[in-house]
């Protein structure tokens, strides 16, 4: 079942306050940023816009109007944008109105992303696509400007509030190290002390059980924790090494999340050596 979030809700009212006054545009950009529940977002939408409860995954539901489109590995590709195209052709079946909606849609690779331009310019009638994005800027300059623009609010109290009602200790640290992301220190750092994980990195003889530990966790995750706590420490005690090692860890998650040919295990592991390398580095010079 898809969740509800309070953050959510505002942008959902506008939404419906258009469907009420027929105004709603054939193509709509959803941004939300990441940690707040994109996918979750863009399901409710499409629900609501096609009148319909359900308490299946939108994967999971056979809707003659309704199409679900998320990456296909690392990207979307121009085969399943032609295949929204011609969904979005057809006539309604059973609803007032199609919906195809598109999950991550800034991974749409070159070929999609065109393709998919010809039927933004033309919009068939009572067809609708959304495209959900954390990185609106991505998305061709083309694209966006064929799309009514939906900006969700990331709101910290509510997040707070939802998080405390979790269970979850809040700490504006923690929150911090989650890059200010609900559901990402819900999920990930809500028992996980990162600094005591890196230290014990740092003096490790051996990383198999911290490889396991970053991908079951999601390294994509960690490795932007790492890399904001990095930062937030060096602030007031930067050094060349921690500060070069800090953009070798950004360009590692980059290159982690820009492909699905990337090998996740030794690139944690180079991380981890390079980091012991630092922080000895760091002690040699506090024992001068």
């Amino acid at each position: 079942m898809v969740e509800s979030y309070p953050w959510h809700e505002a942008l959902l009212a506008d939404l419906a306050v258009r469907q009420e006054r027929g105004r709603l545009p054939a193509a709509i950009g959803i941004s939300c940023p990441a940690g707040w529940g994109g996918y979750a977002l863009l399901a409710r939408a499409s629900m609501q816009l096609l009148d319909i409860e359900s308490d299946k995954e939108p994967e999971e539901i056979a809707h003659p109007d309704f199409r679900w489109v998320v990456p296909d590995g690392a990207m979307i590709k121009v085969d399943q944008v032609r295949a929204l195209n011609a969904f979005a052709v057809q006539t309604p079946q059973i609803a007032k109105r199609k919906v195809a909606a598109v999950f991550d849609a800034h991974l749409l690779n070159v070929n999609a992303a065109n393709t998919l331009l010809k039927t933004l310019e033309e919009p068939p009638q009572n067809t609708h696509i959304l495209l959900c994005t954390p990185y609106w800027s991505r998305l061709l300059p083309t694209i966006r400007s064929r799309c009514q623009y939906l900006r969700m609010s990331a709101d910290a109290r509510q997040a707070r509030d939802w998080l405390q009602a979790q269970g979850v200790v809040f700490s504006e640290e923690r929150f911090a190290h989650a890059g200010y992301a609900p559901l990402s220190m819900l999920e990930q750092f809500a028992d996980l002390d990162l600094e005591a994980l890196l230290d014990e990195i740092a003096r490790a003889q051996h990383f198999g059980t911290y490889v396991d530990q970053f991908i079951d966790r999601g390294t994509s995750l960690l490795l932007g924790g790492w890399h904001r706590l990095l930062i937030q420490t060096q602030q007031q005690q930067a050094n060349r090494a921690s500060l070069a090692f800090a953009e070798e860890l950004n360009e590692t998650r980059r290159m982690i999340e820009a492909s699905n040919s990337t090998n996740v295990r030794l690139a944690l592991e180079r991380l981890f050596h390079l980091w012991q390398q630092v922080i000895a580095h760091q002690e040699r010079q506090s024992n001068r």
